[in-house]
């Protein structure tokens, strides 16, 4: 009976942990993509098209 008291401890704590990390991993993915939205090159590319003068 222990044994399998253990087993099912054993796997919430894993699984918890497991929910933790990806849910942390999600919000440092998110906070860096907001951080660093002004970085992407493409972006850049389609805004100096944008600047072009019209005539």
């Amino acid at each position: 009976m222990s044994k399998d008291n253990n087993t099912g401890k054993n796997l919430l704590g894993v699984g918890a942990a497991m929910a933790f990390c990806g849910a942390t991993l999600y919000a440092v993915g998110k906070t860096l993509k907001f951080l660093f939205r002004d970085v992407d090159p493409d972006q850049a590319e389609k805004e100096e098209k944008d600047e072009t003068p019209k005539q």
